[in-house]
């Protein structure tokens, strides 16, 4: 399975609840998806309605266990003696692209 992470609209007189369903203090502006299949080395599936910063949060969490993943595989071909650069390329884009948001 591969890491996802998805945000959808709704309608907030029908669909959602009156505060984020991650902190519970903020009204929620996303319905999300989390799947996730190494998240601290368990699979994580949530879904449920969150704040903005709460999404931001999520997004976080889709980097680490994307960059986590990446490292992983990066040691394996290291032990094979493979090029890693792209490995790093793929990881930075990655890093920039979160960073300017």
């Amino acid at each position: 399975m591969h890491n996802s992470l998805y945000f959808t609209t709704f309608d907030p007189l029908c669909d959602a609840p009156e505060v984020c369903g991650l902190c519970g203090t903020r009204p929620p502006v996303f319905h999300f998806e989390l799947n996730s299949d190494k998240y601290q080395k368990e699979a994580l599936s949530r879904k449920g309605f969150c704040c903005e910063i709460c999404a931001t949060r999520l997004l976080k969490v889709l980097e680490r266990t994307e960059s986590q993943e990446w490292a992983e595989e990066e040691a394996a071909l290291a032990a094979d003696d493979f090029d890693t650069a792209e490995f790093h390329q793929r990881l930075e884009s990655l890093r920039t692209l979160v960073r300017s948001k």
